[in-house]
Order: C-alpha cells, then structure tokens, then sequence
C-alpha cells in the first residue's frame, strides 16, 4: 500500500510538471493525494490568512446603470480552469477539471447547465473555446480533441492521440468565429520530444494540416496557448519560449521569434493578436510586453514596456489586443517579497506607445487573463485575488471610452479565478476557477456570470 502511494505521488507530480522544466520560472500546479491543488511560483531574482467566504459585488461607477451578476454557480469538488464566451452573450463554455471532469455550457438565466459532455477521469487541464453563434464546441483533454455539437453537447467527432506514433497529450485548443475550424496542440511528456499543431475543418477529424516543434535547446516545445484571430485568417501560438503566427487554414507559419530576446525566462500564457493579426503582442517573466507590427513580410517591433521589478522580476501573466489593434491591455503578478504579492492591469492605446493610458492596482494576486469584447467598448480582467485580506476585486469590467482606471463594475470573490471571458458587445462577462483562493488547499468551483 505505502508503495502504490508514493507511485500515485510521484505520478500526479510528473503530470503537472511536464509542460516546462523544473528549474524554470514558471507556474507550477500540483495536485495532493486528496486532489486539492496547490499553486506554486518561482520567481527570478531581479540581479541588475484566508479570505473571508463572502461575495461582494459593486456598481463601481454611477454611469454603469443596472450592471449586476446575473447567477454564481458553485461546484462542490470541479474546477473551472478554462472558459469561453459565445461572441453573441448566449452561451457560455466552462472546461472543468480535477473532479468530475467535464466540459459544460451555460445560459444566461441560472446557473444550471445547459448541456455537460463527460470526460474520462484523469489529472489533466480541459482547454475549451467556441464559435461566435456558440453552435460549435471545441475541447482539449487528456488523449482526445473534440468537437461538439453547441445545441446539445453531443459529439460531432473526436481525434484519438493515441492513435499516433509518438506518446502526447492534449494542450491548448481554438476554435474560429464561424466554427468551421480547429486549431490543436499536442504536447510530449518530457522536454526532449517535440509538440505537434493541428487544423482541422469542422466537417473532419482528419487533420487538414499538422506541424512537429522541436525543443529549444533544454527547454521543452509544449505549447502553452493558442489565440486565433478576430477575422480566422491567422493564430498566434507559443510555447514557453516561441511565438508563432500561422495561416489559420494552410498552417503556413508566417513569423516565429521568441517571446523574451533578454534570455530564457519565457511564458507560460497565451500570446495576444488583433482581428486582422497585423498587431501581434508577447509577454514574459521578466516583466516585458512587445508590441510588433506586420510589415507586408514581417513583424517590427513598435515598442515595449516593462513591469518595474523589485528584488525579484515582476511578471507579465495576460494580454490581449482588441479587435481593431488599436489598445492592448496587459496583467502582471507582482512580487511585493517571495510570498506576498499583487497584480496590476495596464491598458495602453497602440499609437500612443509604451506608457500606459492607466493603471489599476491591487488585484492582490496574479492576473489571470484579459479580454476585450470585440466591439472595443470593454475589458475584462480575471485575478487570483487576495489570500490574506481578501479584500481586492477579482473579476473587473472597464469601459475602455474612458482614461479612469476605475471598474465599471467589479466582483469579489471567495475564491479565484483562472479564466475570464467576454461577448462581441461586452454585456456579458464570466469567470471561472477555484472556490478557494489558488494558494491554499481545497476543491470546488465557481463560475460568475455578469450582465454588463
């Protein structure tokens, strides 16, 4: 008995581990023999208490009218580690992962759920996304790629990893606006073999195209996000130390640079792309954000900026670009010492270059992701919030018309959220993570739908 424990120990380790090398800074998820998760950071040097379980939601600006939560749904041992907003506000897709594996669509009315596919057990992250029209459903987990019926959660086909000649497991997945394609990554279980890309048409899960990404010398190729753009032409996909822009239907990798030409401390977040993909965005551990353009062959660096660091480099976590390129938003995780932190949103308008147009701080921990709806009016921006005070807002709405850094609506949560999704309009928001703040022990999910 005591040897099958330390096996199922050891095990579980190796799962969460595997998509960058230990000795890298990164995020690293570990899962005890109870499946409660514990998040770790390690940060790099810089060389040159318990929330209360309450909910608290704010109207954070008198102009924003009736702006409410529509529902909280509450799951007693499944965490909502991705999610995915239909781009007309009907629907929302969360990826739930940890317990009673599962990938879920929800209405705007209550938190009961719509539809819900069932996964096969087992100790990996549930990558989602969905069409504009939320009739298309695509889902990364485990040893599979699916694609579903939006309608009903029913199946329309599912590719089999481990079909393939070489051993590897799901990563992050996108899926275009009209939903009549897929774009997936495989990843290998160790830093030595390469990672795989794959499109797909709707109609097929025979693989239109496929791409092989070697590791780069020690670090390993596994691809850490995929952002398609607004108008399905191109995707921005990275691993922890590579972008790459590809030809959403052809494969046709057009740019690759690394995210982080300051060295190896690269990323492990999705990249950001604007509709036309003609801006591109990258991020990294050492604070940076590098904004390029398209020059009819290439991507030119226009400007970057950094996160000042302390003792140790503060973080660039999250960032996206809006539909028209005009305004980047960006979050950070900052290290006020090694074990207590906070987290910041920026938001820059492109022309106007590296110094942000405001800053919101105290976001009490690292920000998880940001999104801007794709008429441009708003943002939104997920955070793990505060473990000690609890006193910081976790999921916060911007109206971006504005140069104020205050919310136009705001929730704080018990819990943290990993995930953060928004409508063409913004007038839908949601949120999914952990019941429990990411730092702490416990299960449970939370899902937060907000009408804006």
């Amino acid at each position: 008995m005591k040897a099958l424990i330390i096996f199922l120990l050891l095990l579980t380790i190796q799962i969460f581990a595997q998509d960058i090398p230990g000795n890298l800074v990164g995020i690293h998820k570990q899962i005890d023999l109870q499946k409660n998760v514990v998040i770790t950071t390690n940060p790099l040097v810089n060389e040159s208490g318990l929330k209360n379980p309450q909910y608290i939601f704010q109207n954070d600006d008198p102009d924003s009218g009736n702006s409410s939560t529509r529902y909280i749904h509450i799951e007693g041992a499944a965490i909502g580690n991705n999610c995915a907003e239909a781009g007309n506000g009907l629907k929302s897709i969360v990826g739930w992962y940890l317990n009673n594996m599962r990938t879920s669509a929800y209405g705007n009315s209550n938190g009961n759920a719509l539809w819900e596919f069932t996964l096969t057990q087992a100790l990996n992250y549930n990558y989602v996304g969905t069409s504009t029209d939320g009739n298309a459903v695509a889902s990364s987990f485990y040893n599979n790629f699916y694609l579903l019926n939006g309608s009903n959660g029913t199946q329309i086909w599912t590719f089999d990893l481990t079909s393939l000649p070489y051993t590897v497991s799901a990563g992050p997945i996108g899926i275009t606006s009209s939903g009549n394609f897929i774009i997936a990554s495989a990843n290998p279980p160790n830093a030595t073999d390469s990672s795989t890309i794959f499109g797909f048409n709707a109609s097929s899960n025979n693989p239109v195209w496929r791409i092989r990404i070697g590791p780069t010398g020690s670090i390993g190729a596994q691809f850490q996000g995929i952002k398609i753009s607004g108008n399905d032409s191109l995707a921005i996909i990275n691993t922890y130390i590579t972008a790459y822009v590809i030809r959403t239907y052809t494969g046709q990798i057009v740019y690759s640079g690394t995210v982080n030409p300051l060295g190896n401390n690269g990323t492990q977040a999705p990249q950001g792309i604007s509709g036309n993909g003609n801006i591109i965005a990258t991020i990294n551990y050492n604070g940076y954000v590098r904004v390029l353009q398209w020059n009819g062959s290439t991507y030119n660096l226009l400007w970057q900026h950094q996160e000042p660091p302390g003792t140790y480099y503060n973080w660039m976590t999250a960032v996206d670009i809006s539909y028209d390129g005009s305004k980047v938003a960006i979050g950070t995780l900052n290290f006020i010492t090694l074990s207590t932190y906070d987290g910041k949103v920026k938001f820059f308008n492109v022309a106007g270059g590296s110094t942000p147009v405001w800053i919101y701080t105290g976001c009490g921990d690292e920000v998880s992701n940001v999104a801007f709806s794709k008429n441009g009016r708003f943002l939104c921006a997920s955070s793990w919030g505060d473990f000690y005070t609890g006193t910081a807002n976790n999921l916060l709405v911007w109206k971006t018309t504005r140069s104020a850094n205050q919310p136009w609506y705001a929730v704080n949560s018990a819990g943290s959220f990993f995930s953060c999704a928004i409508s063409d309009d913004g007038q839908t928001v949601i949120g999914s993570g952990k019941a429990v703040h990411a730092r702490t022990f416990g299960s449970g999910g939370i899902l937060f739908n907000l009408a804006i």
